[in-house]
């Protein structure tokens, strides 16, 4: 939602312009798409070294990585630059899922009670988050014109409000605070 604002903010000067904003925007979005992929694959490999399992999460992200190939290849002459990075998240996904998948099979990481319900609550936070973000996000022409200060005021509006309305949908949901620091119930 605040890719181009985050590049016309960082980078928007001299020689940095606004079609360079804009196709930069278009990789920065297939790559946030792929956060979660990137976030769990670091959360998950550990299970395996943990167990002195060091060949499995070689096999695959070897795996992982010629999908990225095949991805780069289908993906870069539709989405020219931004197929690059959204192969990247795909393939990345797929690591984590592989990764997932023999772990559940394994009995490490058992399924866990109220994991559904805690994923609705993050949807719908994120979902109001998002809209918020696009209501309260000037277009284009403004971010363009306006000075350095003015952006990063903005900018850090923008984030402080989507941080606020997240946080505020997952109370109002019924995540408490204390329920991040508990580890969860086994089923």
């Amino acid at each position: 939602a605040l890719a181009a604002p985050i590049l016309t903010t960082l980078f928007q000067y001299g020689e940095f312009g606004r079609a360079d904003v804009r196709l930069a925007s278009l990789s920065l979005v297939a790559y946030s798409t792929g956060l979660l992929a990137f976030i769990a694959v670091k959360v998950l490999a550990p299970g395996f070294y943990a167990r002195q399992d060091m060949k499995t999460p070689v096999r695959i992200a070897i795996v992982a990585m010629l999908s990225n190939i095949v991805l780069n290849l289908v993906l870069v002459i539709p989405l020219k630059h931004a197929g690059l990075a959204l192969a990247t998240s795909i393939s990345s996904y797929l690591n984590a899922l592989l990764l997932y998948r023999v772990l559940r099979r394994e009995g490490v990481v058992p399924p866990g009670a109220g994991w559904a319900a805690l994923f609705a609550r993050v949807l719908a936070a994120n979902l109001a988050m998002l809209a918020v973000l696009f209501f309260l996000n000037p277009d284009e022409t403004t971010w363009f014109e306006a000075s350095a200060l003015h952006r990063a005021g903005w900018l850090a509006g923008l984030i402080a409000a989507g941080a606020a309305v997240y946080g505020a949908v997952l109370l109002a949901l019924g995540l408490k605070p204390r329920d991040l620091l508990r580890p969860p119930a086994r089923v």
